[in-house]
């Protein structure tokens, strides 16, 4: 297991609010508390060349189950004190972080808004989705879960008004009532297909309702996708056990890192997702292997949590174009190093970078990466522990990106097409679809054969869903 790190000092700091539109700062001092970062690294394993700061403290980041961070770099917390068994209203919430100064270290920070078990967010532009549990008012007990959006149109780190539902009913309320939500719906990523993908653990759905009126029921875990404005609801994957979150390549090739059935050993599968492919979830797992599709590997106990396919070129070569999968009961970020297979891979399980009951992972387009950890919070949550931490390549020199909404010329967007990280081109794709244009710049992309495959793949995606 890990070492129990219980030592925080209190530091002063400069607290600075940063207005993003006029890229203005003004200070003021406040006291925070967070883990001594010397001391962490003495006692965990993280490597040499990789720079980790503490990003926020138990202060303001106590439990967080989830985390995603923009293309532009604010970062969007979901703290969930109720933990993944408690049944209490009212102890989960999302924060944005700012960091103005770049120094791995935020800045200034808003209340986005308030849910209870925030299990997904996913930052688009103006638009944050959220994955979270909803409760009765008449019985204050958990109802369901619901995908929904909030929009910021004014960018002021507050979510505006009441979210927009876009799937209902993504859980099981008699399961979420029961037990909680550590086996219920989880993370949400979106692939450059323009699809929502969602993790659904082994509760299962009944009669999920998408905006357009579209119902599905699935029993036990796969993967869900939907289109962001709510409509083509359909199940990708189905026969997973406990998954947590999606892992998405340039390619759409999609990796997750989840448990086996019951009775298993409760082992940890990771698997290549191949659509309307059937994992063995919970009657041929362990008998009948041969009528399933089998993972790439089973890797022993574990508890997989967040995921993120790292493309990066300013990454090193070591540590880019691979799935990197937290795993929350082995204290690890680990990548699986692939090579191709027939019409799959082959891989390689390797440590990256540990920390203490780790939950999520994400990047944003400069290529600075975020890990959020509970810290031993437990699996009630805890309002006196769990962090996140920033992390980014000694060498890389950080330049912080523009918001893609503020170019003038569509061809200016067109061009973060080329981009060598997949967190810019998805960006691109989404400013390009919002304003319904570039289609022809687009596609003479797509034709060039000078371009690289991620940048061709990209703009074909866009250039169909800008047809």
């Amino acid at each position: 297991m890990y070492k129990k790190i219980s030592f925080f000092f209190l530091v002063g700091c400069l607290v600075i609010s940063c207005n993003q539109k006029e890229a203005s700062c003004i200070t003021s001092t406040e006291v925070v508390a967070y883990p001594k970062i010397d001391s962490l690294r003495s006692v965990l394993n993280w490597p040499e060349d990789l720079s980790i700061n503490i990003f926020t403290g138990p202060d303001l980041t106590p439990s967080p189950a989830c985390m995603a961070v923009a293309a532009t770099g604010e970062v969007f917390v979901g703290v969930d004190m109720m933990g993944s068994l408690g049944k209490e209203i009212n102890k989960g919430f999302i924060k944005r972080f700012v960091d103005c100064n770049h120094d791995g270290i935020f800045d200034s920070y808003t209340n986005f808004t308030q849910v209870d078990n925030p299990r997904g967010i996913l930052p688009v532009g103006d638009q944050v989705f959220v994955l979270h549990t909803t409760f009765s008012s008449k019985t204050q007990k958990a109802d369901n879960m619901d995908l929904v959006v909030f929009k910021d149109f004014d960018g002021d780190g507050v979510a505006d008004g009441a979210p927009e539902i876009l799937i209902k009913n993504i859980s099981n309320s008699k399961y979420l009532q029961d037990r909680g939500t550590d086996h219920a719906t989880n993370g949400i990523q979106m692939g450059i297909d323009g699809w929502i993908y969602i993790a659904v653990g082994d509760f299962g759905f009944h009669n999920a309702t998408a905006a357009d009126g579209k119902k599905l029921t699935q029993l036990g875990g796969g993967i869900l996708r939907i289109r962001p404005d709510g409509t083509e609801m359909e199940v990708y994957t189905h026969g997973l056990r406990n998954i947590y979150d999606v892992a998405i390549d340039p390619f759409m090739n999609i990796f997750t890192r989840g448990n086996t059935n019951d009775g298993g050993g409760w082992n940890i599968r990771f698997i290549d997702q191949i659509q309307s492919g059937a994992y063995g979830y919970p009657i041929l797992f362990k008998h009948f292997t041969e009528e399933i599709l089998p993972a790439l590997v089973d890797v022993g106990g574990g508890s997989g949590t967040g995921a993120l396919f790292m493309n990066d070129d300013r990454w090193p070569a070591n540590y880019n174009n691979v799935p990197m999968m937290a795993d929350w009961g082995r204290n690890y970020l680990y990548f699986h190093r692939l090579a191709a297979n027939g019409a799959s891979f082959k891989q390689d399980e390797e440590e990256f970078i540990q920390l203490p009951q780790i939950t999520d992972v994400d990047v944003d387009a400069a290529g600075a990466m975020y890990l959020s950890a509970w810290d031993g919070a437990g699996y009630s949550g805890s309002p006196d522990k769990g962090y996140v931490v920033r992390v980014i390549p000694k060498d890389l020199h950080y330049e912080p990106v523009s918001n893609v909404s503020d170019f003038f010329w569509t061809n200016s967007v067109v061009n973060q097409l080329r981009s060598g990280n997949a967190k810019s081109r998805l960006s691109a794709q989404n400013e390009l679809i919002r304003r319904g244009e570039g289609a022809d710049a687009v596609w003479k992309l797509a034709k060039d054969k000078a371009m690289s495959l991620e940048t061709r793949v990209a703009s074909i995606f866009t250039f169909a869903q800008l047809s």
